[in-house]
């Protein structure tokens, strides 16, 4: 499980700076000192910053005049191959240009240069004892069997990958330009063969993103209730400082996910159910990290067309809630991965502004009507909306 959050928290890192558009060299310097993992599934066994902050460096090479900096030095100890791996920006122009002369294509300047750079700090190490000591050290290796170089620019889908190939093939040290959506596909992927398949299956997803009040009247605080009491019923609520959702099968028996509860900020809430020939599938997310997951070989008999809907209370509109609900939206199945990274990255974006959040007191609740809308007719009970919401907001708690 800590594996697969990790691995999940190294997608979502790459996933929202490339989102974001980010192009600040240092920001992808960041993403990979940060998730060493990525070097472990790019094949890599150890690896080794030697940018400027990192306080490692490589000797100073007297015949070129320079001291070589590679952004990172990685190896494994099976081959003893020593990769150069050089980071650059993925939003830049097309990595391929027309030559004046009509012969095959080549890179641009900047690229050419990158590559050259690379490819000296790769002869700078072959060349110096010196140096071939110290990355044997740093790198954990008896010996240096050859040279590669990896430079990290760019984006597959703004370029030719196979003219890219070409042009790199047969060059003095062995190279390969990665691109920053290449590397997050390759993430999505390995991520994805760890675990059984999920993603849009029939079934529900349900997205809260709510503040919940520390202090609730209620031992058992509903947030909202689906379906019939007695089966066919999912419902989520605050219990023993936890949240809750809680599925009844069509046969009364009882599916319960839980995560500890955070109180009076705002949190991003998402579960997903399926059941199908193939099993169960439950998930429940809090602010974009799986706390609880289950997964069983057995299908169980439910009813996703749920009859009954209440929101800040159970369906027996007895035991109510205190919270503010700033959204909520479902879609009848699971996400697929894009979707559950795009899903958190829009809550992000949204609490980042004002907000707008509907108060449920703890005596308020809505009820969906036939035409599928929520509704209180009794003002008594009719939950406040609150413009301009903020998490300072002095209603919290009252």
């Amino acid at each position: 499980m800590s594996n697969d959050l990790e691995m999940w928290n190294a997608i979502y890192s790459l996933y929202e700076l490339l989102i974001e558009q980010e192009n600040s060299e240092a920001k992808y310097q960041d993403f990979f000192e940060s998730n060493p993992m990525v070097f472990k599934i790019l094949g890599f066994t150890y690896f080794q910053s030697y940018e400027k902050s990192s306080g490692k460096q490589l000797p100073f090479d007297k015949d070129r005049n320079f001291r070589p900096e590679p952004d990172f030095l990685c190896a494994n100890p099976e081959s003893s191959v020593v990769t150069i791996f050089e980071l650059k920006t993925p939003f830049v122009s097309p990595l391929v240009i027309e030559r004046s002369d009509g012969n095959r294509r080549k890179l641009n300047a900047n690229a050419e240069s990158y590559v050259s750079q690379a490819t000296e700090y790769a002869e700078s190490i072959r060349e110096n004892s010196n140096t071939r000591e110290v990355v044997k050290t740093d790198l954990f290796l008896k010996n240096i069997s050859s040279y590669r170089v990896i430079l990290v620019y760019g984006l597959s889908q703004n370029n030719d990958m196979s003219s890219i190939t070409k042009i790199l093939e047969n060059r003095k040290v062995p190279t390969t330009i990665l691109c920053y959506d290449m590397l997050l596909k390759k993430l999505v992927d390995v991520y994805s063969n760890t675990r059984k398949r999920t993603e849009e299956l029939l079934g529900i997803s349900i997205v809260y993103h709510l503040i919940i009040d520390k202090e609730q009247s209620f031992d058992r605080a509903f947030i909202a209730d689906h379906g019939t009491s007695r089966n066919n019923r999912l419902s989520v609520f605050i219990e023993n400082n936890y949240i809750v959702y809680q599925c009844i099968d069509s046969k009364g028996d009882i599916h319960v996910c839980k995560a500890s509860a955070i109180y009076d900020e705002p949190i991003y809430l998402r579960f997903e159910f399926a059941s199908n020939s193939d099993g169960i599938y439950m998930s429940l997310n809090v602010n974009n990290e799986e706390h609880d997951l289950r997964v069983g070989r057995v299908g169980v008999s439910f009813d996703l067309q749920l009859r009954g809907f209440v929101l800040g209370s159970d369906i027996l509109c007895k035991n109510f809630g205190k919270f503010y609900m700033l959204e909520t939206y479902y879609a009848m199945k699971t996400m697929s991965i894009n979707d559950r990274l795009g899903s958190y990255h829009y809550f992000k974006r949204k609490i980042s502004n004002s907000l707008g959040a509907v108060h449920f007191n703890g005596s308020h609740y809505l009820v969906r009507i036939e035409n599928g809308n929520m509704s209180q007719s009794n003002p008594k009970y009719q939950p406040q909306y609150v413009s301009d919401f903020s998490r300072s907001n002095s209603n919290i708690g009252e």
